[in-house]
């Protein structure tokens, strides 16, 4: 196959992964972020329990604007705005997840991981579980911005699914 003619094949299927990435990001930060709005008394709880150390009002703040926070990020990750700025700070969130849950798990705590409030059942709440996908949401977090972003390649994908 001709190098030149094998680029922009190339780069179509990274447009495509990258709006595939970018919409799993954005899908998991809302639904995340919905649910710890709708129940914040369980998502405080959840935040007390990583036995960190710190003023009361801290996570009682964190308990109400962290949710926000995460509804926002996943709305603009999901429309395609500012996907680098957006990007960074998703990246950063799920830095402080992989440190809360990394901690948790070195030190023993049994607890909830808070991370999709009270629809986290079984298995999938256990910390060990979290920090898994806390530690694959921040990979796929970095690759996203460390890709390069190829607009007019992104805009062909997304004008290719709506046809």
């Amino acid at each position: 196959m001709n190098e030149n003619t094998d680029i922009p094949s190339k780069s179509l299927r990274r447009a495509r992964v990258r709006v595939v990435v970018r919409w799993v990001l954005g899908s998991i930060f809302v639904g995340a972020g919905v649910i710890k709005i709708a129940h914040p008394v369980d998502f405080y709880s959840n935040l007390l329990a990583y036995d960190v150390s710190g003023p009361d009002w801290l996570f009682r703040l964190v308990a109400v604007v962290f949710p926000w926070l995460e509804v926002a990020c996943g709305g603009l990750l999901l429309a395609g705005y500012w996907t680098e700025s957006v990007g960074f700070l998703v990246a950063s969130m799920c830095a402080v997840f992989v440190f809360m849950l990394g901690q948790a798990v070195a030190r023993g705590l049994d607890l909830k991981c808070g991370c999709f409030g009270p629809l986290t059942i079984g298995w999938l709440e256990l910390p060990q579980v979290a920090l898994v996908r806390a530690a694959l949401l921040l990979t796929a977090t970095i690759w996203l911005l460390y890709t390069t972003p190829i607009t007019n390649t992104e805009n062909t994908v997304l004008k290719s699914i709506d046809e």
